[in-house]
């Protein structure tokens, strides 16, 4: 973290340290955090030396550490991180998924962890600020502490002073307050203390305070759950230092204690609860549900639609404005026993106390979507924004997390159904979930393995039939021998970061294999093969680039490589997509817009970025040997293609009459299953070979 403790990345992004050996985990990690649209920094360190280092320059506010450091392990340099001071917050990378693992990583000193495989991008930004924010709050206090004097007695701090060997201590009225005691009703006695600490933060106390007592550490610092007087728990900060003894044991301990309770669990900008709160109440909803049954409560998340662009256009200044405006309608939407939150970002959470049936809850949805759909006034200007909402009704087997993660997952269906709705989490929610969550797990270690196949489509000139080039396409082979059908997992891929690996993947599969056969002389009149590239790739700086380098790598002759893209690059990569396609072009990698006329696109977006070509979908070509309609569409788009200076190549050929109609409309190039299948290796290379069909 930065010395003034503030983060020093714009719009309230973190500079991230990753501590990993694998460089996949940058990869997947990095690619996680773009595809959900974050703007964070991640930097990669392999090594133990190396990470250590990194976080000794105080450039990050936080710090994800992989639990297996090869001969190390994460908790060595956890443990090296707070002998020297370091106090950049470090969350634990861990595939154990085991409480024993979580105790032993907090008591070494960490802020949170995360069990790989079983958070999503979201997820991940939600502990990154977390773990930030949360640090902010504790060196604020130390600032804070550092100016006033602990022991003066009206100070807002409870006071204690420790006789360890007796083991007698003093606790002040102040001390005894914070808990909601008067001064006679409490004892000045370690009980008074050590019995409220909650059972989860009990070993992480008493590790500190062995630490400290035995002189490992300068002073004493920990924040742990003490119960209050009436059964809820406080949030305190206890800082203390020993007075060491001959045996260099400390026998004297004294500090303050800081109710940090508000500070914790609320908002800093919407006065809402944050998400401790937010989950520290759903943990006492899940208590009573389980010990009555008639009981019930409902979660809704929240997330804004078109609120980055308000950010955008308007500024951070304006955007935090509306999110204070929107918190305040929110609270209006509900009744006095309902929790509104706020996890960060553009996303709220509601909890609905008492609420058994779903209609209940949809009735509060609905009223915060009719709400937030009216204009708000941000510095004199009218805005408007909106809400996708997902709801989750509590079961008694279920809890917080994976409650907070099905309204989550039901609020990602309402998005996907065109936002300002509203989707209820169902049974098929959770098994869609985890179908995506084994295809991920799959497919992620597929590519670390280099297990994808790739397998090569002829692409021919209709004229004469002779081969043009290929397409490639992916195929994955599962554990038991099996090939997944690419619509099993494409899709899937589609829908998160994976989608970007496996196209790198494949490119550079196929650069490699362009440059042997190049330097065999088999790509005779320079022969093409085409590669899809998802639109992800052209909304990030540097895509072009990479291309590059695999080009140069492998030798690749200038025009042997083409992209095939959607048309959603024109409408959904930004700005920064026209860069690529520009770069791309003057590599001599040819852009061919993929299944054209069935998305949302412009005929001037053909030029504006650089197209080379067309790929009649599928879906026209079927009809072309049995309907009027369906040759004018090939015909149209075949004439515009020509019109613009396109080449054109017909997607899905599967009779001899759609080859014909083909060649009296002039298509310069077709592909299909009555030319060829997609082929492996060996069979591509002897068409190369043959020039067409062996």
């Amino acid at each position: 973290m930065a010395g003034d403790g503030s983060p020093q990345t714009p719009s309230g992004n973190c500079r991230v340290l990753l501590v990993d050996d694998a460089p996949f985990a940058f990869r997947f990690l990095g690619s996680m955090l773009e595809e959900a649209g974050l703007g964070h920094q991640l930097e990669w360190k392999s090594g133990f030396e190396d990470g250590l280092e990194a976080l000794r320059t105080g450039r990050f506010d936080v710090c994800l550490l992989d639990y297996q450091l090869g001969e190390r392990s994460g908790l060595d340099f956890l443990r090296a991180a707070v002998a020297a001071g370091l106090r950049t917050p470090i969350v634990m990378l861990t595939g154990q998924g085991h409480r024993d693992v979580d105790m032993e990583a907090l008591a070494a000193g960490a802020a949170d962890y995360l069990v790989k495989g079983e958070f999503s991008g979201a997820m991940l930004d939600r502990v990154l600020r977390y773990a930030v924010e949360r640090r902010r709050v504790t060196d604020a206090l130390r600032d804070s502490e550092q100016r006033y004097a602990l022991a003066v007695e009206g100070a807002n701090d409870g006071l204690w002073d420790w006789q360890v060997p007796e083991g007698r201590i003093y606790l002040s009225k102040r001390w005894k307050e914070v808990l909601g005691f008067a001064e006679g009703e409490l004892p000045s006695a370690l009980a008074s203390w050590f019995e409220r600490v909650h059972p989860e933060d009990v070993d992480s106390l008493q590790y500190e305070l062995d630490r400290h007592t035995h002189g490992k550490t300068p002073h004493l610092e920990h924040e742990h759950r003490l119960k209050h007087k009436d059964g809820s728990w406080r949030y305190v900060l206890v800082r203390g230092k020993g007075v060491v003894g001959p045996d260099g044991k400390a026998v004297r301990l004294a500090g303050s204690l800081t109710d940090v309770t508000t500070a914790r669990n609320h908002d800093a900008l919407t006065k809402l609860p944050n998400r401790v709160m937010f989950l520290d109440r759903l943990e006492y909803l899940f208590r009573r549900l389980r010990r009555d049954p008639d009981f019930g409560f409902a979660v809704l998340f929240i997330d804004l639609d078109r609120f980055k662009n308000v950010n955008d256009s308007l500024g951070h200044a304006a955007g935090d404005a509306l999110l204070v405006d929107i918190a305040r309608r929110l609270e209006q939407c509900v009744r006095g026993v309902d929790i509104v939150a706020r996890l960060g970002g553009d996303e709220f959470t509601v909890v609905l106390d008492a609420a058994r049936e779903p209609d209940g809850a949809v009735r509060v949805a609905q009223r915060i979507i009719d709400e937030l759909g009216q204009p708000f006034t941000v510095e004199g200007r009218q805005v408007f924004t909106g809400a996708s909402i997902g709801i989750a009704l509590a079961a008694p087997s279920s809890d917080p997390f994976a409650l907070l993660r099905d309204a989550d997952t039901a609020m990602y269906r309402a998005k996907a159904e065109g936002k300002g709705r509203y989707a209820m989490f169902d049974a098929a929610m959770r098994e869609r979930a985890l179908k995506v969550l084994a295809v991920e797990s799959g497919l992620r270690k597929a590519v670390d393995e280099k297990r994808l196949e790739i397998v090569y489509q002829p692409v021919l000139r209709v004229a004469d039939r002779s081969l043009a080039g290929f397409e490639a396409l992916v195929r994955w082979r599962g554990d038991d021998g099996r090939l997944i059908a690419p619509g099993d997992f494409i899709p899937i891929a589609e829908e998160t970061a994976l989608v970007a690996l496996v196209d790198m993947y494949v490119l550079q599969t196929v650069c490699a294999q362009l440059g042997g056969w190049a330097s065999r002389g088999l790509l005779g009149g320079r022969a093409f093969v085409s590669v899809n590239a998802s639109r992800r790739h052209f909304a990030q700086v540097g895509f072009a680039a990479q291309v590059g380098a695999a080009l140069a790598t492998h030798g690749v002759p200038f025009g042997c490589l083409k992209l095939e893209v959607t048309e959603s690059v024109t409408t959904d990569a930004g700005p920064q997509a026209q860069a690529e396609c520009e770069a791309l072009a003057r590599l001599g990698v040819d852009l061919v817009v993929d299944d054209f006329g069935v998305g949302a696109s412009s005929i001037a977006s053909l030029q504006q970025f650089s197209f080379k070509g067309l790929k009649v979908d599928r879906s026209f070509v079927r009809h072309l040997d049995g309907s009027d309609k369906g040759r004018a569409l090939v015909r149209a788009t075949v004439e515009l293609a020509r019109a613009l200076g396109l080449s054109e190549t017909a997607e899905g050929v599967e009779t001899e009459a759609q080859h014909h109609a083909l060649l009296a409309l002039g298509c310069e190039f077709a592909q299909g299953y009555l030319y060829a299948r997609p082929l492996p290796l060996a069979e591509a290379e002897a068409w190369l070979r043959a020039g067409r069909a062996p």
